[in-house]
């Protein structure tokens, strides 16, 4: 078996493996690049640039779990450093012509060889993955459980559970072996051991939980961690049940959005409006064209959604159902093989092409390219009766595309629409640009396979 990361001599090896990386494809395009890179100084400062970059990215901390998107992130940091450390270097040491386009392609090729590399280690050898034990058998963990079934490339493996029902003790969990009772949770552990994680899913706790026991574990080096939080972290959704309180809300980081961070996305959301506006106005005056033809009707659709800080607004949308389709039934959810699309509504909904309308709503500044999807004020109304903490999804932009829409499907009902909420208050949360940039690319994935309804 390869090393394990979690090991001094595993980080050791990778730091090696780094120098290794470095070095290989250092010598490989200084030596086929023609160019001022001239004797080991510049090749030796650079490789040590790398290296400090890296370890500055904290790509050299194999304690936490990290995502594929963090590890990314993480890796781009390290990149945009090493360039800046290069620029300003090259300022200060006039000896060394470090500021050159051919210094691009191997510091490029070095970064996605050391993302590769982690990856593979991270997330693809089960002996690197943190070992989880969970205290506590229960839905959230049955959901915990179920998630990392189906997940091949993962950073964690679940060895077993800590249960307070003695009965469960000796059975399986959903294929999770229950190693013991409350009491016995350090027998329990010199049997799986080592463990990196304890995942707390227990919610009656009271009399219950080893907290002492929990305690002594955390100064052993061993991260204890809520359920919820674990679960956010393998779900990317936040769950919303009896027990998410107000004060969560309150004492969590996230949840914040600058005014200059909402204004930024705004100038890229109406600068990348206009330019698909204009490349795809050939193609938007074909698809009117065959709207009119196929039946009577306006071209366009507008519909009421509430936007922004509850702020209502007239989202605009190519017309894809028969004239006065609400007529008899009044407002209702879109269903699967709804009998009032028309033959080119549906082509339009597979493809998507019905919501490119919705480029003049960002351009106007009622929308943003990704945030939650705007809904209809009656059905806000009616998912803020039946679902806790529903009008958070209302403190950002609504959004062409969003976190929800690449995870989950179309939904027709209040279920659908609290499991869409639990994504739309992951992204509230962790709205990054880098998160914008994957729902993006997760959302043109979703229009080349023709996966709306």
């Amino acid at each position: 078996m390869l090393f394990s990361i979690h090991t001094t001599r595993g980080a050791l090896t990778i730091f090696l493996a780094d120098v290794v990386i470095s070095c290989l494809f250092l010598e490989f395009f200084f030596s086929v690049l023609p160019g001022p890179f001239e004797g080991y100084l510049p090749f030796c400062i650079i490789t040590l640039i790398v290296l400090f970059s890296l370890f500055i990215s904290s790509l050299y901390s194999f304690t936490e779990p990290v995502s594929p998107l963090e590890l990314f992130k993480r890796i781009v940091i390290a990149f945009l450093i090493s360039c800046g450390y290069i620029v300003t270097l090259s300022f200060f040491i006039t000896d060394l012509v470090l500021i050159n386009w051919r210094l691009l392609p191997p510091l490029s090729t070095i970064f996605v060889c050391l993302f590769l590399f982690r990856y593979i280690l991270y997330y693809d050898m089960r002996r690197n993955r943190n070992r989880v034990l969970i205290i506590g058998a229960n839905d959230l963990t049955r959901e915990i459980v179920n998630e990392s079934q189906k997940k091949r490339s993962r950073d964690y493996e679940i060895v077993g559970i800590i249960s307070a029902v003695e009965n469960q003790v000796g059975a399986n969990f959903h294929g999770i072996p229950v190693l013991g009772p409350m009491e016995q949770i350090n027998e329990a552990l010199q049997c799986i051991s080592p463990i990196d994680i304890i995942v707390v899913t227990l919610r009656d706790r009271r009399g219950k939980l080893p907290v002492h026991d929990l305690l002594k574990l955390k100064t052993s080096n061993i991260r204890i961690q809520e359920g919820s939080t674990f679960y956010e972290e393998v779900k990317k959704k936040i769950i919303i049940d009896e027990y998410l309180k107000p004060s969560w809300f309150l004492f969590e980081e996230g949840f914040c959005q600058t005014p200059i961070h909402r204004t930024i996305k705004h100038i890229q959301g109406v600068f990348v409006s206009f330019c698909i506006l204009t490349i795809l106005s050939p193609l938007l005056l074909l698809i009117a064209l065959l709207i009119k033809l196929e039946s009577p009707g306006p071209v366009f659709y507008r519909q009421e959604r509430v936007g922004f800080n509850g702020k209502i607004f007239r989202l605009l949308k190519f017309r894809s159902m028969i004239t006065g389709a609400e007529a008899l039934s009044g407002p209702t959810f879109a269903q699967k093989d709804d009998p009032r699309i028309t033959r080119v509504g549906r082509v339009l909904r597979k493809l998507r092409l019905d919501e490119v309308p919705q480029f003049i709503n960002i351009f106007k500044g009622d929308m943003d390219m990704v945030g939650p999807r705007p809904e209809r004020p009656v059905f806000v109304k009616e998912m803020e009766k039946a679902i806790p903490y529903y009008n958070l999804r209302h403190s950002v932009r609504p959004g062409l595309t969003g976190w929800a829409q690449v995870n989950y499907s179309y939904g027709d009902n209040i279920e659908a629409g609290r499991e869409k909420l639990q994504y739309d208050l992951y992204y509230v949360k962790h709205s990054t640009w880098l998160m914008d940039l994957a729902i993006m690319f997760l959302t043109i994935k979703e229009v080349l396979f023709a996966r709306g309804r």
